[in-house]
């Protein structure tokens, strides 16, 4: 029988689903490091830096190297994989605290809740969870899903992501699953093998990267984000938001060449035995292995406020001919509260976007990429926007937004390089945008000034950013 994920706001005051995922939390924390079933290992398999572990203990026996190699420090991100890999995770994940559950003596058909954070329907839906918040149970025992790090509005119940953190109209209208070389895409780019540093997917930026950096603390990190209970409710809504991009448009399809079968990821099951999965075999959630549902995957733009939101998402046709058309001709550090970065683009470009009409007609993209984001010390999420009039708050134009970019990996990111260059790459759709811009007054389609601000009103951090570039397909 499959397993059904369900929302965790529309869960039953009845309903013990978070209570036994705390018991079973908590008996696998108790477990040592080394054995695969244990809290930190399940960790440990997105990423592990023995510094950065907030529950190392002196006497720590780790896995053999070998051990750590195969299975440790394998998320895939910025990456076709992403998805897949972390369906494959949360999958292992949850039927090991379904072992748990049942042995504790809960039911035998526990499923893993999800967090649906986008539902603009439910008041609740941006609050963290309940069960998550106090740092103690009923029974003055300690919670296993607090975590004290998280931003205090969060912990507190109180609202701390806003409509940029939970933006999904932007991704599900993604025509395609495969991200262009230096454009959007719902799933990411193609690529082998890939922990970090490449061109971040749609799905990924939004809302997933940018929850992460919300949610604060353990969530802000690759190396320890799965050790807030949190970030299992958080992957299974990107999983499930996989599913309603599937659902809602007939021509929506996963990659049909090497995606399925070619890479192979190693897991250990909830028997701690060595296992292998593919993408192919994780396509369908109903089938084998996984054998789970989501009580809804139902599209959210066609009954809400998030239908009227303005997206290049009806175009079809997709071309693979990119093209550069500007880019800043040197790298900035955005550590003041405003960083303005200043390119030249070629006039034709505003031609073809000079109303929204003819927008509309065209099915050639306009792309904005902020690449080779790097930094030696965490730093907050930046607001980015387009052409604000100079003096002016960009703030206060918020019709001039661009997209959020979430520094979410940005210090795993930062250590490793790869064949696309270091640190994180982030392309935003920018169509719209920019045939809005060209009927105001004084457009000029060749100058144009990208405005960095930090997000809530955070402190501004050493980030360097290698170029911003405008690409058209």
């Amino acid at each position: 029988m499959a397993r059904v994920r369900k929302n965790v706001w529309k869960l039953k005051p009845t309903d013990k689903t978070l209570e036994w995922y705390e018991r079973a939390v908590t008996a696998m924390k108790a477990r040592p490091i080394a054995e695969a079933t244990s809290w930190r290992y399940q960790a440990a398999i997105h990423e592990y830096n023995r510094a950065t572990d907030p529950f190392r203990q002196s006497n720590d026996v780790l896995p053999t190297a070998g051990e750590r190699q195969k299975y440790w420090t394998q998320c895939q991100h910025g990456s076709w994989y992403f998805l897949s890999w972390h369906r494959m995770y949360l999958y292992h994940f949850e039927t090991i605290v379904a072992a748990e559950v049942e042995k504790l003596g809960g039911p035998a058909d526990w499923a893993l809740p999800y967090w649906n954070y986008s539902d603009d329907r439910d008041a609740n839906a941006r609050l963290l969870p309940t069960a998550f918040r106090s740092p103690k149970k009923n029974d003055g025992s300690d919670n296993a899903l607090f975590v004290n790090t998280r931003t205090p509005d969060c912990n507190a119940g109180r609202q701390f992501a806003d409509d940029s953190d939970v933006a999904i109209a932007g991704p599900l209208r993604e025509p395609d699953f495969v991200s262009l070389s230096f454009g959007t895409g719902f799933g990411g780019p193609q690529t082998n093998f890939m922990h970090s540093g490449n061109l971040i997917g749609s799905l990924e930026l939004t809302p997933h990267g940018n929850m992460h950096m919300a949610v604060g603390g353990l969530m802000q990190s690759f190396s320890t984000a799965a050790l807030d209970p949190i970030f299992w409710l958080h992957h299974a809504n990107i999983d499930r938001l996989w599913q309603v991009w599937l659902d809602r448009d007939a021509s929506h399809a996963n990659p049909t060449s090497t995606w399925g079968t070619k890479v192979k990821f190693a897991f250990r099951n909830a028997a701690g035995k060595a296992v292998t999965m593919s993408s192919q075999q994780v396509e369908k959630t109903s089938n084998a292995p996984l054998f789970y549902t989501y009580d809804d995957t139902s599209d959210p733009l066609a009954k809400t406020k998030l239908g009227t939101v303005a997206t290049v998402g009806g175009v079809k046709k997709k071309t693979t001919v990119q093209q550069m058309v500007g880019a800043t001709k040197k790298s900035f550090m955005l550590d003041q509260r405003e960083v303005n970065a200043s390119l030249i683009a070629k006039p034709e470009v505003g031609a073809r976007a000079a109303t929204k009409a003819t927008a509309a007609r065209e099915s050639r993209r306009i792309f904005l990429n902020i690449e080779k984001i790097v930094s030696q010390e965490p730093a907050p999420s930046y607001d980015v926007y387009l052409n604000v009039p100079e003096g002016q708050d960009p703030r206060k134009h918020p019709q001039l937004f661009i997209g959020r970019l979430p520094m979410f990996g940005l210090l795993e990111a930062s250590r490793k390089a790869t064949s696309a260059g270091r640190g994180l790459h982030y392309a935003f759709d920018v169509t719209h945008l920019y045939a809005h811009m060209s009927t105001l007054p004084g457009w000029n389609p060749t100058q144009l000034r990208v405005s960095f601000v930090p997000a809530r009103g955070k402190a501004p951090a050493k980030v360097t950013v290698g170029r911003v570039s405008l690409y058209t397909a």
